[in-house]
């Protein structure tokens, strides 16, 4: 589903107040993935339509902010055999 129905359905879960079985019903949707979206709540949906980031763009990011984590680890240990060499 797209963003904007998703939105859409929430918003009309809110305002008609029905039971969310009724409205995921109306609008063929199952009822657990309408709560879904009503539990993500409609601000974290909104957010998402203003700034959609891709799964790519979220895997480049953690893939980057895991290479440094590991850089840094790779240069503590380069450190420590340093260490330990210059002991022996």
């Amino acid at each position: 589903y797209s963003l904007a129905f998703k939105i859409q359905a929430v918003e009309r879960y809110l305002v008609n107040e029905k039971n969310l079985k009724a409205t995921a019903t109306e609008l063929d949707v199952h009822p657990a993935t309408m709560k879904h979206w009503v539990q993500k709540g409609i601000d974290g949906l909104r957010e998402q339509l203003v700034s959609p980031e891709s799964s790519r763009d979220i895997e480049i990011k953690r893939l980057k902010k895991e290479l440094g984590r590991l850089t840094e680890e790779n240069e503590i240990l380069k450190k420590a055999a340093r260490m330990f060499a210059a002991q022996s």
